[in-house]
């Protein structure tokens, strides 16, 4: 009669950990082979244009299903925290910088593998990152939006929106959004110290209320069509939806400098494929997409071989050489003081 020992139980322990470990080793494989790559992006016309515009090219590329994965910064965060460094929920994460550095300083993302990726050497220096952390994919310029018919002298720089006469005509982002993070420092950098000097940020930002605040950049749109705005920073794709829409909407490229809604991309730290997420990104920032987004989503090309149509010069004022004077900011600092960011902001702001 066979009977079960300490030694017996001990090795098919062991065996069982074994198999456990080609067990997973088979996911992961066919992982590779065969289940769906998965992509994250944004509702709307983000998700349209992926299913219409990227996935029938990627697909092919990638020899794979591709699944999209739709949300927004927070919840992506969220995801990867909750997932763990040994199993992220997908390979590359498309996110605002805001939220990857967090994610990066956490260790649930790594640099990626640059010699696979050769769009990179292409790419302005503007959107790439020290050690190849990561490379900014997506630049959406941001300028000052007006009502043409409620604002007849319109501002031309950010310093101009604290004149008294546009007092009451001001509309901005709450602080969940990262272009209020932005304004904050940059209230920072043009009235203190630098974009870290916090204290005159939130001074400077007081001093224009009282003023609406949105969480989302589409949620400003229905205001400056409204008139309930005459004057709000919005991506530039987004003041020419309005003009397209008929709304009577200028926007200003400020002299003081454009800021940006940025997506970078970034490699989960244990991705799965990391063959098909160097293929991914190197897509991302060829000249064919850099192209579709420009047309689709009036974005400034990041590779430096992608000239803007003539059509799309007045949609994409920032382009070429230019994107390297967008200002950029210290979302690790962000990422350190948010806590604070986010208690003064609620009780001064």
């Amino acid at each position: 009669m066979f009977q079960l020992t300490r030694r017996h139980m001990l090795a098919g322990l062991a065996g069982t950990a074994a198999m456990g470990s080609l067990a997973t080793g088979f996911d992961r494989a066919a992982h590779a082979q065969g289940a769906p790559y998965v992509v994250n992006t944004y509702g709307g016309r983000w998700e349209k244009f992926w299913r219409a515009q990227l996935l029938p090219k990627l697909e092919p590329m990638l020899g794979r299903p591709v699944k999209l994965d739709i949300g927004l910064g927070n919840g992506w965060v969220s995801t990867f925290r909750a997932a763990g460094k040994d199993k992220s929920p997908f390979d590359v994460l498309m996110t605002n910088e805001r939220y990857a550095v967090m994610l990066r300083d956490e260790g649930l993302l790594a640099p990626m593998p640059a010699a696979k990726i050769t769009n990179l050497a292409d790419v302005y220096p503007l959107a790439r990152y020290k050690n190849d952390a990561a490379v900014t994919g997506i630049v959406s310029p941001i300028g000052i939006a007006y009502r043409t018919d409620l604002v007849k002298a319109p501002p031309t720089t950010w310093r101009e929106l604290w004149d008294a006469k546009y007092k009451g005509q001001l509309g901005f982002y709450s602080v969940n959004n990262s272009l209020a993070v932005m304004f904050l420092m940059l209230a920072g950098k043009l009235f203190g110290k630098d974009e870290l000097d916090l204290d005159t940020g939130f001074k400077k930002l007081a001093e224009l209320k009282p003023f609406p605040q949105v969480d989302f950049s589409g949620a400003m749109a229905p205001l400056l069509t409204q008139g309930q705005v005459a004057i709000a920073p919005i991506d530039f794709a987004e003041a020419v939806a309005l003009q397209q829409k008929g709304v009577p909407i200028g926007i200003v490229v400020p002299q003081d400098g454009v800021l940006m809604f940025d997506q970078s991309f970034n490699v989960a730290a244990n991705a799965a494929d990391k063959d098909a997420s160097c293929k991914y990104i190197d897509f991302m920032l060829s000249p064919e997409v850099q192209t579709l987004l420009a047309k689709e989503f009036f974005t400034a090309p990041v590779n430096s071989k992608v000239k803007v149509p003539d059509e799309l010069q007045a949609a994409i004022p920032v382009s070429g050489d230019n994107v390297s004077k967008i200002l950029t900011f210290d979302w690790q600092f962000v990422a350190r003081n948010r806590e604070v960011m986010l208690d003064r902001w609620a009780k001064e702001i």
